[in-house]
């Protein structure tokens, strides 16, 4: 697939999440940053959103262990939300 169809996908489901809190979280981040990121990082940013929303938020929100996969793009994200 095409990596501009990867990342268009990618910013629609980073805006259109169950949650108004993860919109905002996820929709910064992948406006600034999905043009950025390479065709690995595309792939593990994919795999984080398949997750369901109460799981990303308690990772984002240290109310759960970050699993090892998904440590450094977590840390980037919240990164991302004090900026």
């Amino acid at each position: 697939m095409e990596l501009d169809t990867v990342r268009k996908r990618l910013l629609i489901r980073s805006w259109r999440r169950g949650t108004k809190e993860l919109d905002l979280i996820l929709g910064k981040f992948s406006n600034n940053n999905v043009s950025k990121l390479e065709v690995t990082e595309l792939d593990l940013y994919e795999q984080l959103l398949s997750n369901d929303d109460y799981v990303i938020y308690n990772w984002l929100f240290g109310k759960e262990e970050i699993p090892k996969n998904f440590y450094n793009l977590i840390k980037q994200i919240q990164k991302s939300m004090y900026r």
